[in-house]
């Protein structure tokens, strides 16, 4: 079984219960406020074609649609039972006429280029099988002038954060296929100029802004 399938097959697993986990209170609260600023970064006007990769149960669909007037949010992910969570979240919220939910591989996107006026990925980069390619396909389907939010973590840059940052790679990388040992700013600039726009719970969780030349 390849990486993919391996990652594919986790989050199948996950889907009944991913819910009950990213709600739970010490963990959603700070991970809501964070997901909300990656959705405030897009500076959204109303019109834009958005594409959540990643996407998981679709939380920040939501967020995203009520913000489009002749716009529409796409989200993404390998695995299609996160994608039937997603679907069923957006007809709850009565967005569908605004949001979908699409199985898409972002290591090999069936989107055409130039697709996408802004792209967002939360917790997506270090779960990637190949991050580098699915920066280079980022960069192929975002048009000329777009952007896309990376919200993710990674190697805190104080040293105080080191001795809480070993564990929690390992637990993340033995139990999530999470890496967050990858430097996902290096891997980015080989295809977009990097804004940071800050860090969160003690330097290891960042919010970029990602543009093309």
């Amino acid at each position: 079984m390849s990486e993919k399938e391996k990652v594919a097959l986790r989050y199948d697993r996950w889907t009944r219960f991913y819910d009950l986990v990213d709600n739970f209170p010490l963990v959603s609260r700070p991970q809501r406020g964070w997901k909300e600023a990656a959705v405030d970064a897009l500076e959204l006007q109303g019109h834009e074609r958005v594409l959540d990769i990643g996407t998981g149960s679709g939380q920040i669909l939501p967020w995203i649609a009520v913000r489009l007037r002749d716009g529409e949010v796409i989200g993404t992910d390998i695995s299609k039972g996160m994608i039937r969570r997603a679907s069923q979240r957006i007809n709850r919220e009565g967005l569908g006429d605004r949001a979908r939910a699409l199985y898409d591989d972002i290591e090999g996107s069936a989107f055409p280029d130039d697709h996408f006026d802004r792209i967002i990925a939360t917790f997506t980069f270090t779960t990637i099988p190949d991050p580098v390619r699915a920066a280079e396909e980022c960069a192929r389907i975002l048009k000329p002038g777009g952007c896309m939010v990376v919200l993710d973590t990674g190697k805190p840059r104080g040293r105080l954060s080191q001795p809480l940052f070993v564990p929690m790679m390992l637990t993340a990388k033995l139990f999530g296929r999470t890496h967050m040992d990858r430097d996902i700013v290096r891997l980015l600039s080989e295809d977009f100029s990097i804004h940071d726009c800050g860090s969160n719970f003690l330097g290891m969780v960042y919010l970029l802004k990602c543009t093309t030349g």
